[in-house]
């Protein structure tokens, strides 16, 4: 693909479209082999890894492709730390909060 055929990819996207292409070519030209090959083999990668590919995604603003890395592997980006919530004591102030955001509908 040349430079006239990818101007002529981006003009025939929407919005939405052009920002994903923008952001393939950041993540195609800046690279390495490393990070590039890693980006296929999320799945695979150990938590501190996945953590580095995320963070070149952000530091290069390819901000839809972080989104659908963290959409994917959401679980491994989230870490359920009970701990915190062991001497935790809900007060009134926080329920009526938590029922405003539509977290506790019951309340």
């Amino acid at each position: 693909m040349d430079k006239k055929e990818l101007r002529k990819r981006y003009e025939e996207l929407d919005g939405m479209g052009k920002a994903l292409l923008l952001e393939k070519l950041a993540f195609c030209k800046f690279a390495d082999h490393y990070d590039f090959e890693n980006y296929f083999r999320a799945g695979e990668l150990k938590d501190s890894e996945l953590l580095c590919l995320a963070g070149f995604l952000y530091h290069h603003e390819c901000f839809l492709m972080l989104m659908d890395i963290m959409n994917q592997y959401k679980e491994r980006f989230i870490f359920a730390d009970t701990s915190l919530l062991r001497e935790f004591e809900p007060d009134e102030t926080l329920m009526e909060r938590m029922a405003r955001l539509d977290i506790l509908p019951w309340v």
